[in-house]
């Protein structure tokens, strides 16, 4: 496990980059889920998403999981936990104490024409935070990993240093291992994110995608699963089947192939957004549903709404990260890289 894995770092970046046109198509979904502001329903938009969610998600948590196996690998159960609580617990509190209240806020004003900010801290409905109430918000992920990471552990430690038995897998079991979390998505759901889903990605993450081999049989086999995962995701769209949650663990296998083969490389941007893209996460979606609410009331042209909702809310986030990471006490709030 010596050297460091740059394409990690770049497949975790690149997700978290597209989480921005994400939470902007977010407000055009033509499937009828709610959202903090609501633009008109757009068939492009909601596609793209569709797509996204196939491997976004499922991928942040599988890299989540092969790098616990690395960072197992050099601390103990002990200093493990107090990092998760450092990287992930304490942003999450103090997110939900500052950050995620003008998104509610908003979405009292744009659904019901009047809100009031202590909504958030008083009113819990179903966490969505979608009807002005309390929400983790887009940090749901935070939360769940942070919680899994803590269930996962004791059997973590069981494979902890590497004593794991090292067997070669053939691709088409790597492959079938994809019913996991189509099983766990089955079993049990809280509003479209089951964590019994995403605990199987970061487990299979854990001890299976960590392995050496693994990745190497994903590297050679890349463009085989790249073609399997497009061909699979036209005929979910096309026919609406349960290929959709198998074909987004092919797509986490094509993404990290291809991620191992192309991504594998470091450099002043690829090491700026490794170590902003944590604060830009926190940051990004209190920014689109912000700037979403006031673009959406001065032009109704969704032509002119979506890449003015990107590009002001995009910039504006970087904006919150290079001011809040040079303040002490929000760069241990949020667990901010200070480094230039």
């Amino acid at each position: 496990m010596s050297g460091r894995k740059h394409y990690l770092d770049n497949l975790r970046s690149l997700s978290i980059l597209l989480l921005f046109p994400f939470h902007v198509f977010m407000i055009y979904n033509n499937w009828g889920e709610s959202n903090y502001i609501h633009g008109a329903a757009l068939a492009v938009p909601s596609a793209i998403n569709q797509i996204l969610y196939l491997f976004m998600m499922p991928l942040l948590f599988a890299v989540a999981g092969i790098s616990s196996r690395y960072a197992l690998h050099k601390r103990s159960a002990k200093q493990y936990v107090g990092e998760r609580v450092r990287k992930l617990l304490l942003p999450l509190l103090f997110s939900m104490l500052l950050v995620l209240p003008v998104q509610s806020y908003i979405a009292g004003l744009f659904h019901n024409g009047h809100a009031n900010y202590l909504d958030y801290y008083t009113t819990v409905t179903d966490f969505t935070g979608y009807d002005g109430a309390f929400t983790p918000g887009h940090l749901w992920f935070i939360l769940y990993l942070f919680v899994i990471s803590m269930v996962s552990l004791p059997l973590m430690l069981l494979v902890k240093r590497g004593n794991a038995p090292r067997r070669h897998i053939p691709l088409w079991a790597i492959v079938l291992l994809g019913l996991l979390p189509c099983l766990g998505n089955i079993l049990f759901d809280i509003s479209g994110k089951s964590p019994t889903e995403f605990l199987a990605y970061f487990l299979l993450g854990y001890f299976v995608l960590a392995q050496e081999s693994v990745l190497q049989t994903l590297d050679k086999h890349r463009f085989l699963l790249l073609g399997i995962t497009v061909t699979g995701a036209v005929l979910t769209f096309s026919f609406d089947t349960i290929l959709y949650e198998m074909v987004g663990w092919l797509a986490v296998l094509a993404a990290l192939g291809l991620g191992r083969h192309y991504l594998n490389f470091t450099g002043r941007v690829s090491r700026y957004l490794s170590n902003s893209s944590f604060g830009l996460y926190i940051f990004h979606q209190s920014w689109i549903v912000v700037t979403g609410y006031f673009i959406l009331q001065w032009t109704v042209n969704y032509f002119a709404q979506i890449p003015l909702i990107l590009v002001i809310s995009t910039v504006l986030t970087f904006i919150t990260y290079e001011l809040a990471k040079r303040v002490p006490i929000f760069r241990w709030m949020f667990a901010l890289k200070n480094i230039q």
